[in-house]
Protein backbone atom coordinates (compact mmCIF):
# COMPACT_ATOMS: atom_id res chain seq x y z
CA UNK A 1 0.00 0.00 0.00
CA UNK A 2 1.56 2.89 -1.10
CA UNK A 3 0.48 7.29 -0.06
CA UNK A 4 2.45 9.45 -1.70
CA UNK A 5 3.10 13.33 -0.56
CA UNK A 6 3.06 16.08 -2.96
CA UNK A 7 6.04 18.69 -2.74
CA UNK A 8 6.48 21.83 -0.63
CA UNK A 9 6.85 22.11 3.25
CA UNK A 10 4.57 18.73 3.98
CA UNK A 11 7.01 16.95 1.59
CA UNK A 12 9.60 16.96 4.03
CA UNK A 13 10.30 13.95 6.22
CA UNK A 14 7.61 14.63 8.38
CA UNK A 15 4.76 14.34 6.50
CA UNK A 16 6.52 10.96 4.56
CA UNK A 17 6.34 9.60 8.65
CA UNK A 18 3.34 10.87 9.07
CA UNK A 19 1.77 8.74 6.07
CA UNK A 20 3.66 6.13 6.83
CA UNK A 21 2.28 5.82 10.04
CA UNK A 22 -1.16 6.25 9.00
CA UNK A 23 -0.69 3.66 5.84
CA UNK A 24 0.57 1.14 7.88
CA UNK A 25 -2.44 1.32 10.53
CA UNK A 26 -4.96 0.83 7.59
CA UNK A 27 -2.93 -1.74 5.82
CA UNK A 28 -2.95 -3.66 8.82
CA UNK A 29 -6.40 -3.62 8.78
CA UNK A 30 -6.57 -4.46 5.11
CA UNK A 31 -4.74 -7.33 5.54
CA UNK A 32 -7.18 -8.84 8.09
CA UNK A 33 -9.44 -8.71 5.39
CA UNK A 34 -7.65 -10.34 3.27
CA UNK A 35 -7.75 -13.11 5.36
CA UNK A 36 -11.42 -13.01 5.70
CA UNK A 37 -11.63 -13.33 1.84
CA UNK A 38 -9.43 -16.28 1.59
CA UNK A 39 -11.66 -17.97 4.22
CA UNK A 40 -14.40 -17.31 1.91
CA UNK A 41 -12.71 -18.42 -0.89
CA UNK A 42 -12.01 -21.77 1.04
CA UNK A 43 -15.21 -21.69 1.82
CA UNK A 44 -16.50 -21.93 -1.82
CA UNK A 45 -13.79 -24.72 -2.89
CA UNK A 46 -14.84 -26.74 -0.12
CA UNK A 47 -18.97 -26.49 -1.03
CA UNK A 48 -17.65 -27.50 -4.85
CA UNK A 49 -16.08 -30.41 -3.62
CA UNK A 50 -18.83 -31.35 -1.59
CA UNK A 51 -20.56 -31.18 -4.77
CA UNK A 52 -23.39 -28.62 -3.51
CA UNK A 53 -22.18 -25.47 -5.01
CA UNK A 54 -22.96 -22.52 -4.49
CA UNK A 55 -22.73 -22.10 -1.39
CA UNK A 56 -25.82 -21.31 0.90
CA UNK A 57 -26.30 -18.73 3.29
CA UNK A 58 -25.60 -20.81 6.32
CA UNK A 59 -22.04 -21.71 5.38
CA UNK A 60 -21.31 -18.31 6.11
CA UNK A 61 -21.73 -19.05 10.22
CA UNK A 62 -17.86 -20.44 9.68
CA UNK A 63 -16.83 -16.87 8.78
CA UNK A 64 -18.29 -15.12 12.02
CA UNK A 65 -15.38 -16.31 14.30
CA UNK A 66 -12.81 -14.56 11.85
CA UNK A 67 -15.06 -12.12 11.17
CA UNK A 68 -14.88 -11.22 15.51
CA UNK A 69 -11.14 -11.65 15.05
CA UNK A 70 -10.83 -8.72 12.70
CA UNK A 71 -12.80 -6.51 15.26
CA UNK A 72 -11.04 -7.77 18.27
CA UNK A 73 -7.83 -7.29 16.66
CA UNK A 74 -8.76 -3.32 15.56
CA UNK A 75 -10.83 -2.42 18.37
CA UNK A 76 -11.02 1.00 17.96
CA UNK A 77 -10.00 1.92 14.98
CA UNK A 78 -12.50 -0.95 12.74
CA UNK A 79 -16.38 -0.10 13.18
CA UNK A 80 -17.73 -3.10 11.36
CA UNK A 81 -16.65 -6.10 9.13
CA UNK A 82 -17.88 -9.14 7.36
CA UNK A 83 -18.47 -10.44 3.91
CA UNK A 84 -20.58 -8.88 0.99
CA UNK A 85 -22.13 -11.43 -1.70
CA UNK A 86 -22.61 -10.68 -5.68
CA UNK A 87 -25.95 -11.30 -6.57
CA UNK A 88 -26.69 -15.05 -6.53
CA UNK A 89 -23.16 -16.24 -4.92
CA UNK A 90 -25.49 -18.04 -2.61
CA UNK A 91 -28.08 -20.54 -3.69
CA UNK A 92 -30.57 -19.36 -1.39
CA UNK A 93 -29.77 -15.58 -1.14
CA UNK A 94 -30.39 -13.78 -4.14
CA UNK A 95 -28.03 -10.74 -2.14
CA UNK A 96 -26.43 -11.11 0.70
CA UNK A 97 -25.01 -8.94 3.45
CA UNK A 98 -23.05 -10.53 6.34
CA UNK A 99 -21.44 -6.92 8.23
CA UNK A 100 -21.17 -7.54 11.87
CA UNK A 101 -20.84 -4.05 14.20
CA UNK A 102 -17.90 -3.98 16.57
CA UNK A 103 -18.73 -5.85 20.16
CA UNK A 104 -21.07 -3.12 22.25
CA UNK A 105 -20.18 -4.84 25.70
CA UNK A 106 -22.89 -8.07 24.32
CA UNK A 107 -20.40 -8.94 21.37
CA UNK A 108 -20.25 -8.09 17.85
CA UNK A 109 -23.91 -7.56 16.55
CA UNK A 110 -25.14 -8.13 12.94
CA UNK A 111 -25.66 -5.17 10.65
CA UNK A 112 -29.86 -5.38 8.88
CA UNK A 113 -30.23 -3.79 5.94
CA UNK A 114 -33.31 -4.21 3.37
CA UNK A 115 -31.93 -6.37 0.43
CA UNK A 116 -35.27 -6.85 -1.86
CA UNK A 117 -34.88 -4.84 -4.88
CA UNK A 118 -39.59 -4.22 -4.69
CA UNK A 119 -38.85 -2.48 -1.06
CA UNK A 120 -38.90 1.08 -0.60
CA UNK A 121 -35.90 1.33 1.82
CA UNK A 122 -33.75 -1.45 -1.01
CA UNK A 123 -30.53 -0.87 -0.36
CA UNK A 124 -28.34 -1.56 -3.66
CA UNK A 125 -24.81 -2.21 -2.24
CA UNK A 126 -23.65 -3.02 -6.14
CA UNK A 127 -23.79 0.76 -6.99
CA UNK A 128 -21.09 1.72 -4.24
CA UNK A 129 -17.27 2.04 -4.18
CA UNK A 130 -16.22 -0.30 -2.38
CA UNK A 131 -18.22 -2.55 -3.91
CA UNK A 132 -17.77 -1.48 -7.36
CA UNK A 133 -13.87 -1.16 -7.55
CA UNK A 134 -12.92 -4.28 -6.34
CA UNK A 135 -15.09 -5.79 -9.23
CA UNK A 136 -13.79 -4.05 -12.19
CA UNK A 137 -10.32 -3.94 -10.76
CA UNK A 138 -9.47 -7.20 -9.21
CA UNK A 139 -7.73 -4.79 -6.06
CA UNK A 140 -8.38 -3.30 -2.43
CA UNK A 141 -10.22 -0.34 -2.23
CA UNK A 142 -10.14 2.47 -0.03
CA UNK A 143 -13.75 4.71 0.11
CA UNK A 144 -14.37 7.62 1.48
CA UNK A 145 -14.68 9.60 3.81
CA UNK A 146 -18.19 9.49 3.24
CA UNK A 147 -21.03 9.33 5.71
CA UNK A 148 -22.52 6.01 6.28
CA UNK A 149 -26.34 6.27 6.73
CA UNK A 150 -26.71 2.21 6.62
CA UNK A 151 -24.05 1.17 9.33
CA UNK A 152 -22.47 4.28 11.44
CA UNK A 153 -24.02 6.85 10.37
CA UNK A 154 -20.21 8.91 10.92
CA UNK A 155 -17.80 9.82 8.39
CA UNK A 156 -16.40 6.43 7.27
CA UNK A 157 -13.78 4.94 5.41
CA UNK A 158 -14.67 1.24 4.17
CA UNK A 159 -11.95 -0.84 3.25
CA UNK A 160 -12.56 -3.67 0.99
CA UNK A 161 -11.19 -6.68 -1.02
CA UNK A 162 -12.68 -8.64 -4.00
CA UNK A 163 -13.55 -12.61 -2.95
CA UNK A 164 -12.85 -14.64 -5.54
CA UNK A 165 -13.62 -18.25 -6.37
CA UNK A 166 -11.83 -20.04 -9.64
CA UNK A 167 -11.53 -16.68 -10.62
CA UNK A 168 -15.09 -15.85 -10.36
CA UNK A 169 -16.09 -12.40 -8.74
CA UNK A 170 -18.25 -13.80 -5.62
CA UNK A 171 -17.87 -10.95 -3.40
CA UNK A 172 -15.81 -8.65 -1.30
CA UNK A 173 -14.54 -8.61 2.25
CA UNK A 174 -14.43 -5.31 3.99
CA UNK A 175 -14.13 -3.43 6.86
CA UNK A 176 -15.22 0.13 7.94
CA UNK A 177 -13.05 2.27 9.69
CA UNK A 178 -14.33 5.36 11.62
CA UNK A 179 -12.92 8.65 9.88
CA UNK A 180 -12.93 10.53 13.33
CA UNK A 181 -10.23 7.73 14.86
CA UNK A 182 -7.70 8.41 11.45
CA UNK A 183 -7.91 12.06 12.44
CA UNK A 184 -7.22 11.81 15.75
CA UNK A 185 -4.30 9.68 14.91
CA UNK A 186 -3.42 12.43 12.18
CA UNK A 187 -3.72 15.56 14.08
CA UNK A 188 -0.12 15.56 15.94
CA UNK A 189 1.28 15.24 13.08
CA UNK A 190 -0.80 17.65 11.08
CA UNK A 191 0.09 20.29 14.15
CA UNK A 192 3.75 20.31 13.80
CA UNK A 193 3.58 20.40 9.52
CA UNK A 194 1.02 23.38 9.91
CA UNK A 195 2.83 25.71 11.97
CA UNK A 196 4.37 27.45 8.51
CA UNK A 197 0.67 27.25 6.76
CA UNK A 198 -2.56 24.71 6.49
CA UNK A 199 -1.54 21.62 6.33
CA UNK A 200 -4.09 18.94 5.05
CA UNK A 201 -4.10 15.07 4.32
CA UNK A 202 -6.92 14.52 1.46
CA UNK A 203 -8.60 11.52 -0.22
CA UNK A 204 -7.56 11.36 -3.69
CA UNK A 205 -10.91 13.02 -5.18
CA UNK A 206 -9.48 16.08 -2.58
CA UNK A 207 -11.85 15.20 0.32
CA UNK A 208 -10.37 16.58 3.59
CA UNK A 209 -9.67 13.41 5.76
CA UNK A 210 -7.74 15.65 8.63
CA UNK A 211 -6.28 19.43 9.08
CA UNK A 212 -4.27 21.33 11.06
CA UNK A 213 -6.85 24.20 10.85
CA UNK A 214 -10.24 24.59 11.97
CA UNK A 215 -11.15 26.44 8.71
CA UNK A 216 -11.10 23.15 6.97
CA UNK A 217 -13.63 20.35 8.27
CA UNK A 218 -13.25 17.19 7.43
CA UNK A 219 -15.26 16.62 4.70
CA UNK A 220 -14.51 19.64 2.83
CA UNK A 221 -13.49 19.12 -0.54
CA UNK A 222 -10.41 21.20 -1.77
CA UNK A 223 -10.24 21.98 -5.59
CA UNK A 224 -6.24 20.89 -5.78
CA UNK A 225 -4.57 22.58 -8.90
CA UNK A 226 -3.83 19.44 -11.57
CA UNK A 227 0.14 20.08 -11.11
CA UNK A 228 -0.24 18.57 -7.50
CA UNK A 229 -2.87 15.82 -7.90
CA UNK A 230 -1.63 12.09 -8.13
CA UNK A 231 -2.39 9.55 -11.08
CA UNK A 232 -1.31 6.58 -9.78
CA UNK A 233 -4.09 4.41 -8.85
CA UNK A 234 -2.99 3.27 -5.59
CA UNK A 235 -4.95 1.55 -2.86
CA UNK A 236 -4.50 4.31 -0.54
CA UNK A 237 -4.17 7.31 -3.06
CA UNK A 238 -4.44 9.72 -0.28
CA UNK A 239 -2.17 13.51 -0.55
CA UNK A 240 -0.80 15.56 2.01
CA UNK A 241 -0.98 19.27 1.18
CA UNK A 242 -0.11 22.61 2.43
CA UNK A 243 0.33 26.30 1.65
CA UNK A 244 -1.58 27.45 -1.13
CA UNK A 245 -3.10 24.47 -1.89
CA UNK A 246 -4.63 23.57 1.28
CA UNK A 247 -6.35 26.81 1.70
CA UNK A 248 -7.55 27.24 -1.58
CA UNK A 249 -11.46 27.64 -1.87
CA UNK A 250 -12.63 24.94 0.02
CA UNK A 251 -16.00 23.48 -1.00
CA UNK A 252 -17.95 22.85 2.35
CA UNK A 253 -18.68 19.09 3.59
CA UNK A 254 -21.89 17.90 1.62
CA UNK A 255 -21.40 19.34 -1.20
CA UNK A 256 -18.73 17.77 -2.62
Amino acid sequence: MIVRATAGPAGNREGQDLLADISAAIGRVVGSVTEVGAAMTALAAAAARAGRNPLRRADLAALRPLVAQVLARHRGFAAGAGVVLAPDALTDAPRCIDWWWADRGTGPGHLEVDLDPGSAEFYDYTTTEWYREPARTGQPCIAGPYVDYICTHEYTFTVSVPVTDEGRFVGVAGADILAGEVERMLLPGLSVLGQAGPAVLVSGNGRVIASSTARILPGTVLRIPAASRMTAADPLPWMLVSGPAAASRPTPPGRG
